[in-house]
């Protein structure tokens, strides 16, 4: 359940107020299963922090589904501190994902290249370190007090059944991932914003799949979820090279420390910068196979 991403127990004909209990219900729960484990137990397990990171993610898409069930004072009360938990979990998680690509590197790499990394290793150790404050004060005990009276206060939306509200929600969300795609496909930066717009649309296949055919789940989900896949490792990489050229330019002032660094940072750098084109190449194969997919024609 904690882990689970898909809605289970929905149906079209559902009162949209009785879906939004249960589904907001689910999503409060993995946020509070992952919540204490990346607060306090964060350094046995890195996949702890990811987690919270995610479940807060999928839980703040539930509440903009159903956002018409909330009063706005209570839906803009348990984003905001959704959004705390995210920003905390986000920069911990940041520099995981970095060690981990690392601790990766030096597994491959043969012995004497494994010196050339020690900056690296200290560079991300540190933003680890500076991260772990904020995980260490998360509200663990205030998050659950204060979100699950949420749930008391869902009302009847204006539509009378699930399938209404689902069918809007993902043809709204459809429109604004198309609107994405059609921008400038050569830019990595705007690859992210496709990247998020996918995500949301994501999330809310995952919590309406119920009400429609099977083919939604089973043929539609993963394309989105295979391009997602191939968008967040562009924009991994994205980042690491605007992170490693910055390091670089910074080296200049240290002199023959820097240049002990240099090696590492250079051989990172290129890294990434070959793998850009061809995750972009893998994610416009998909790109066009999607382009075949008539998903409003599957919401019908």
């Amino acid at each position: 359940m904690a882990e689970g991403k898909w809605i289970d127990g929905l149906s079209p004909e559902m009162r949209p107020e009785k879906a939004a209990r249960l589904v907001l219900e689910t999503r409060l729960a993995s946020v509070l299963h992952w919540l204490p484990k990346a607060s306090r137990e964060a350094e046995h397990d890195p996949e702890y922090v990811h987690q919270l990171r995610v479940s807060t993610r999928r839980t703040d898409a539930a509440l903009k589904l159903f956002r018409d069930c909330l009063p706005k004072w209570a839906y803009r009360q348990a984003r905001e501190q959704l959004r705390s938990l995210r920003r905390a979990a986000g920069a911990a998680r940041d520099a995981d994902v970095l060690l981990i690509e690392l601790h990766d590197r030096v597994k491959r790499s043969a012995s004497k290249e494994i010196p050339r990394l020690d900056y690296l290793i200290g560079y991300a150790m540190g933003l680890r370190a500076g991260a772990t404050p904020g995980l260490e004060v998360l509200p663990v005990d205030s998050f659950r007090e204060i979100t699950l009276p949420l749930l008391d206060e869902i009302r009847a939306p204006s539509e009378t059944c699930l399938i209404d509200l689902a069918r809007a929600a993902l043809v709204r969300l459809t429109e604004r991932f198309d609107q994405a795609l059609a921008g400038k496909l050569s830019d990595y930066a705007h690859l992210h914003q496709v990247r998020i717009a996918g995500k949301r649309l994501r999330y809310g296949l995952e919590v309406f799949a119920g009400c429609f055919p099977a083919k939604l789940r089973d043929e539609v989900y993963p394309y989105i979820e295979n391009m997602q896949e191939h968008l967040g490792r562009i924009n991994d990489s994205r980042v690491n090279v605007e992170r490693l050229l910055i390091i670089r330019r910074n080296l200049k002032s240290w002199g023959t420390a820097g240049e002990r660094a240099k090696p590492g940072i250079e051989t990172m750098l290129r890294s990434h910068q070959r793998r850009l084109p061809g995750e972009r190449k893998r994610f416009m194969e998909l790109l066009k196979v999607w382009e075949t997919v008539n998903l409003k024609q599957v919401l019908k």
